[in-house]
């Protein structure tokens, strides 16, 4: 009646009986943001975008992935989740170091593992 052939009206009927107009601006904005984060995902790929991330990569500070040897060490130290680690791994520490202080002469004479191998041999008697 409207220019419109009795196919395409039962159509827009079916349609409009079906989904409601609220309904259909929510699917197209779903569609519409599957596509952007499509765009996004697409724009990352290829030579270009891995030189870029390269560059971006370059100019931010190493993370703790990137970090070896003393920084990492360093980094693992100040971090606030290692915290009761150190502190244990503190008092371990100056607790073997006090008791280096106590041992005296006669206690490295009579240890076999000092004089093995700290000393000038085995203690006699031994093997």
């Amino acid at each position: 009646s409207q220019g419109k052939t009795p196919h395409t009206q039962h159509q827009i009927k079916f349609l409009s009986t079906m989904v409601s107009a609220k309904e259909v601006a929510e699917i197209n904005t779903y569609f519409q943001n599957r596509m952007a984060e499509s765009k996004k995902i697409w724009a990352t790929r290829g030579k270009d975008a891995r030189i870029a991330a390269a560059a971006k990569r370059a100019a931010e500070p190493a993370s703790w992935r990137q970090m070896s040897g003393m920084p990492l060490m360093i980094h693992e130290i100040k971090h606030v989740g290692n915290r009761p680690f150190m502190v244990g791994f503190a008092f371990c520490f100056l607790g073997s170091l006090w008791v280096q202080t106590k041992f005296t002469d006669e206690m490295k004479k009579e240890s076999l593992y000092w004089s093995t191998f700290h000393g000038d041999g085995a203690k006699p008697g031994h093997h």
